[in-house]
């Protein structure tokens, strides 16, 4: 199966549970967390995603907040569906967070 097309329900919660901390939105088509930082490091953590995006060329809506990060993916290119690239993508956003000491 091609890494963009959309994942079953039953591999959206099998991917799901290697992601603690992610949730899936009331529609589940999108992956959500938020992550809690002093304000310049939730800054510092969100130019790393950005990174990350440009490099996977797969980008998520980031909320910046005085003490949040919030993370927001899904792919749009498949009917706004969850598929192989939002688990990559979040995958390693928990990696650069754990990096970044965001909890």
């Amino acid at each position: 199966m091609p890494y963009a097309d959309p994942l079953s329900p039953q591999e959206i919660e099998q991917r799901l549970a290697d992601l603690p901390g992610w949730e899936l939105s009331d529609e589940g088509t999108t992956l959500r967390r938020t992550y809690r930082l002093a304000h310049l490091r939730a800054a510092i953590l969100a130019l790393h995603i950005a990174g990350i995006q440009a490099e996977l060329d797969h980008h998520s809506d980031l909320t910046l907040g005085y003490d949040t990060l919030a993370v927001a993916i899904t792919t749009h290119a498949a009917g706004s569906r969850l598929t192989g690239k939002d688990f990559g993508l979040a995958e390693r956003i928990a990696a650069a967070a754990l990096a970044h000491q965001a909890g």
